[in-house]
């Protein structure tokens, strides 16, 4: 009985654990997409993957080109959208295992879609 409550216990905290990353990983998409310009005229398929180091503050600390869409000016724009977000303000309410395991490097790809 004893190990069915704790059992039931750590399933309950890893389901509360990955509603919370998630909340925060809508949170960083949120902001990405609110201030990507997407280019006019470009193919539906390109797909760009950066990688963000961002510090325990919200402050983008870098970011990497991972692969490119083989369209340059898709590919700034996905940089150009990043660099316009600069500090995510809401990072400091992140606890601070789940940024260390989950938030202080990020891959993200933009798709035209």
């Amino acid at each position: 009985m004893i190990n069915e409550l704790i059992n039931q216990e750590r399933d309950f905290l890893e389901v509360e654990s990955a509603s919370i990353q998630q909340k925060y990983a809508s949170m960083v998409i949120l902001m990405i997409e609110n201030a990507w310009i997407k280019p006019r005229n470009i193919p539906k398929d390109l797909v760009v993957n950066l990688r963000l180091k961002i510090r325990s503050s919200g402050r983008i600390a870098g970011v990497d080109l991972v692969k490119s869409s083989g369209n340059i000016r898709f590919d700034n724009s996905a940089l150009q959208a990043v660099r316009r977000v600069e500090t995510f303000s809401f990072f400091n309410s992140i606890p601070k295992n789940l940024y260390e395991s989950e938030f202080q490097i990020i891959s993200i790809s933009f798709n035209p879609s």
